[in-house]
């Protein structure tokens, strides 16, 4: 992965790809057999954007993404499922942070259209809709940040299983079960960055999701909170980049988390 940025900053270029070999699980709810089934998913991906500044802070940008995921599912009799995934999008993107690696003040509010067509060879014919908007605040010091986070996803038409959103990534963090996943995702966090030494900061968080055409009729609309705690080292300091591990617990689930840069 990596973002260049080009004539003043005046163009965007994003390239991300690579191979992936995950082992998670998620949870069915019927009447037979409830419970957690663990699948294993290897996936090879491609993403490139470019988005260019139409007026002052704001840019305006196109997208490409190709995947190969293949899911084998640990159930008896579920042949393995390989999917082809290809997707033109578009994104506008509002940027007034005082710095894109590690901004004190600002925003930025990024909405993202991606189309998954037929005529791309999509077997899954659908669209996907995220809107996110990160605003920075600085608490009466010039060390410490507050962040805050709003993120809605939408997806429309027939998603793929992979395509589908997940609380427990970014958003929000203290859930690593894989329990609740659906359709249409809303979530809202707080993280305060507090950095007491030049090198070592601490941060806190806690925030709230909900998600609807849930893969359990019964996850549909339900408030799942999570809030944790973790350190940071500065490993750069030109750019404050940092790694660090979080500690979070959210509705009857925990998670613990390296982590390179910062969640948002």
């Amino acid at each position: 992965f990596n973002k260049w940025y080009f004539n003043q900053d005046n163009y965007r270029v994003t390239l991300a790809g690579g191979t992936g070999n995950i082992n998670f699980q998620f949870f069915l709810e019927n009447s037979i057999s409830p419970g957690y089934i663990d699948y294993n998913t290897v996936a090879d991906f491609l993403m490139i954007e470019v988005q260019r500044r139409a007026y002052k802070k704001l840019y305006l940008g196109i997208n490409y993404s190709y995947s190969k995921i293949k899911t084998e599912f640990d159930v008896d009799n579920v042949p393995a499922q390989v999917d082809f995934l290809n997707s033109i999008g578009a994104v506008a993107s509002l940027d007034t942070r005082d710095n894109v690696y590690y901004p004190h003040k600002g925003f930025i509010s990024d909405v993202n259209y991606s189309s998954f067509p037929e005529f791309l060879d999509n077997n899954y014919i659908s669209q996907k809709i995220e809107i996110d908007y990160n605003h920075f605040f600085k608490p009466g010091n010039e060390t410490d940040v507050w962040a805050n986070r709003l993120y809605a996803g939408f997806g429309l038409g027939d998603l793929n299983f992979n395509q589908q959103f997940v609380v427990g990534r970014t958003d929000i963090r203290g859930y690593s079960l894989g329990k609740y996943r659906g359709s249409q995702i809303i979530a809202i966090q707080s993280e305060y960055r507090f950095n007491p030494y030049k090198k070592l900061g601490f941060v806190g968080f806690a925030g709230v999701a909900t998600i609807f055409g849930a893969v359990n009729e019964g996850d549909n609309g339900l408030l799942l909170p999570g809030v944790g705690a973790g350190f940071r080292y500065v490993v750069f300091e030109k750019n404050h980049m940092n790694v660090g591990m979080d500690l979070a617990v959210g509705k009857g689930d925990w998670g613990f988390y390296f982590k390179i840069g910062e969640s948002f």
